[in-house]
């Protein structure tokens, strides 16, 4: 038993008394068709008829949140349940469930780690994905992996490839508030914005949200050819739709509108908003749709309250992005989460990629 939960480590504890203590009685009573946590395997019950299973998996990266403003594990659990969920939105899934494995060191604190579990639970609530299962380890850092399973008609599912010439362009969700948020905290003393703006701000930041009600209506709706979550950013979302369609996407600059709390950041620092909007940390759905569909959409989005922005259109070409502005048609930079890259910032640190945020050219200098 936990006798000082102030100061007590898991290393004091062991693996079954964390079980035990810590896990089995939050989450075996979870709602979900399984008969809870403690066997070998998480049970998951089969789909009805016409619909299939749809899984993804993602280890959660530090919170940037964690690092900067707030150092509390919950963060963790949040994103944790909220990387692998936008996955499912991306395909118009319902979760069914969702499993977690975590890696602690020994001098953890237990109310490090309980903070984590309620970041997680709240996530779970919120969305409606049972945790169902996972595994827990010991190591030199903490880090959590989680892999969701989601159900979707077949006929409804939502993917990357199915759009075509003529398609219109839309992101789902709210753009550009993430990177406002966290250039704020960054620069403090030259972003100066309202108190409405700030807090709406904070909410993008601390309570970042999956697009899993969207996607499940969008999908019902038959209105989406293609679909993909703009985890890593939306340009680099653009792109890579851009690619799997054979087609180049083109964005109209005029119809990039910012809202006030983003263009209040945006003239602080003294940049293109675009560049926000075009950026990543929203979790929103980058879609396109068939002008023989607009209406629908526009009549399901409406009655659903779900928020979205028209950006461009899809016309013939070999798979570019391409930004269209009174100056002419050039190509658009990439301002997406791209490991590997010199603008990654797992490799190089947030403040490389804001410092490359600011002062990159919003369009690449070879014109087409």
């Amino acid at each position: 038993m936990i006798t000082n939960v102030d100061t007590a480590q898991l290393g004091q504890l062991g693996e079954r008394n964390i079980l035990e203590e810590l896990i089995i009685p939050r989450f075996s009573t979870f709602r979900s068709d399984s008969t809870g946590i403690g066997d070998d395997c998480a049970e998951i019950g089969a789909p009805p008829d016409g619909h299939t299973l749809v899984m993804t998996t993602d280890p959660c990266p530090t919170p940037l949140v964690f690092d900067i403003a707030d150092r509390d594990y919950w963060h963790f659990g949040w994103m944790t349940m909220l990387i692998n969920l936008s996955d499912l939105a991306a395909m118009g899934a319902r979760p069914s469930g969702i499993v977690v494995s975590t890696v602690m060191p020994n001098e953890m604190l237990v109310t490090d780690y309980q903070r984590f579990l309620d970041g997680l639970s709240a996530a779970a609530d919120e969305w409606g994905c049972p945790i169902v299962g996972g595994n827990i380890k010991d190591g030199d850092s903490f880090t959590a992996t989680g892999t969701a399973i989601g159900v979707v008609r077949k006929d409804q599912i939502l993917r990357r490839v199915g759009a075509r010439p003529g398609d219109q362009i839309f992101v789902v969700g709210e753009m550009g508030l993430f990177w406002a948020g966290l250039l704020r905290l960054m620069y403090p003393q030259r972003v100066v914005i309202g108190d409405a703006a700030a807090e709406r701000l904070g909410r993008s930041l601390y309570r970042p949200v999956p697009r899993i009600r969207e996607g499940i209506v969008l999908g019902g709706a038959g209105v989406v050819s293609a679909c993909m979550d703009a985890s890593d950013g939306v340009s680099g979302c653009l792109r890579e739709l851009a690619i799997r369609n054979d087609a180049d996407f083109i964005i109209d600059a005029d119809l990039l509108r910012p809202c006030e709390a983003v263009a209040a950041v945006a003239r602080s620092l003294s940049i293109e908003p675009a560049k926000l909007l075009l950026s990543w940390g929203n979790w929103e759905l980058v879609l396109t749709v068939p002008e023989k569909r607009l209406t629908a959409f526009y009549d399901v989005a409406t009655a659903q309250c779900i928020p979205y922005m028209r950006i461009g259109q899809v016309v013939p070409g070999p798979g570019r992005v391409l930004l269209d502005t009174d100056g002419g048609t050039a190509l658009l930079s990439n301002f997406a989460s791209e490991r590997f890259t010199p603008t990654s910032y797992f490799t190089h640190g947030i403040e490389s990629y804001a410092h490359w945020l600011l002062e990159h050219p919003l369009t690449e200098t070879d014109q087409t």
